[in-house]
């Protein structure tokens, strides 16, 4: 099977912030993004997890031109985001937000939502544009789409309001949808149906996904690909099953031991406290920067810091130790 051409590419990206009152460079700069480099076929969806902090907001933002880089290249569909996007890149790139309840105007209808990304850019008459929302409506699963045109954001539950979240960006047809925690803020319920939708489209539609959270437990319902980000890098990436079932950092692994495990007769084993224990100290200048909170660390860990290597095909972790605790785990 040949393997499709990229339509977004991440090359060693990079996002750096000034913290407010050090402009005289006092202050050490935040690396939100700090060389990031990956890629995403049409029909795909690449999973980014990481705890709070580990950059994956602003690395969705840096794809959705919301955030101009630092440094490196972003390319989407053949264009290279610049710090002004022109029209057609900005219709290639669609977002749905984390919280639909704070993501809708709520003075305006449903209608008016779902339309508004047509009459920014200026698509279609007035009767093409409603028999657009109509359609986008029901290939979010709210059907009939006429009865919901009408309503207004506090008339309906969370998760219809993040379908029609969901209508409003997948309208302009895109290349690439951003999904930055689309259902962390649903009730339980409802979660499993907004992810089966948000697959479907990417199916139906062709295009890409780039699917952000900190739940591992739900990205092997979606998700072909998993990239796992700390401290602003990507510490491990692979296909998503691999990576849940044989982790090859320290980190990942971590994440995977700190799920919940939902039966209350498993025995849950204790991690050591430093492998967990908040965001760590400050990493090393040149090191690995997961070294202070790792138990596996080395002097060698503290001293460069590790290049991305292979572990299995396609799969790919920033671990200098990667290999040997893999051996001996098995």
């Amino acid at each position: 099977m040949t393997s499709q051409p990229s339509i977004v590419s991440f090359r060693d990206v990079r996002k750096h912030f000034v913290p407010r009152g050090s402009m005289f460079g006092k202050a050490p700069r935040v690396r939100a993004v700090d060389g990031v480099t990956f890629s995403i076929a049409r029909g795909r969806v690449l999973g980014i997890a990481g705890e709070s902090g580990s950059g994956k907001s602003t690395l969705a933002n840096l794809l959705v031109g919301l955030e101009r880089a630092t440094s490196g290249e972003i390319e989407v569909d053949g264009q290279v985001m610049t710090a002004t996007p022109d029209r057609g890149l900005r219709r290639a790139v669609q977002m749905v937000f984390q919280d639909p309840f704070a993501s809708l105007n709520p003075r305006f209808t449903v209608a008016r939502s779902v339309e508004e990304p047509l009459l920014i850019h200026g698509l279609g008459t007035t009767v093409e544009r409603r028999t657009q929302a109509i359609a986008a409506l029901e290939k979010a699963e709210l059907r009939p789409g006429l009865a919901f045109m009408s309503r207004y954001p506090h008339e309906l539950s969370g998760g219809q309001r993040q379908r029609v979240a969901i209508a409003r960006a997948v309208i302009l047809n895109p290349k690439l949808l951003v999904a930055d925690e689309p259902v962390s803020m649903l009730d339980v319920s409802v979660r499993a149906g907004i992810l089966r939708l948000l697959r479907r489209l990417v199916t139906e539609q062709h295009m890409a996904m780039v699917f952000i959270t900190h739940d591992l437990s739900i990205v092997a319902h979606i998700c072909d690909e998993l990239a796992v980000m700390y401290r602003g890098r990507i510490v491990e990436k692979g296909p998503v099953r691999d990576v849940l079932r044989t982790p090859a950092h320290p980190y990942t692994q971590a994440l995977i031991d700190a799920v919940p495990i939902p039966d209350p007769a498993a025995v849950v084993r204790d991690l050591p406290a430093k492998l967990l224990a908040g965001f760590g100290d400050a990493p090393a200048a040149l090191g690995c920067p997961f070294a202070p909170r790792c138990i596996h660390a080395v002097p060698q860990c503290e001293a460069s810091d590790p290049p991305q290597s292979s572990v299995a095909p396609s799969h790919l972790t920033a671990c200098i130790r990667a290999l040997e605790l893999r051996r001996a785990a098995q």
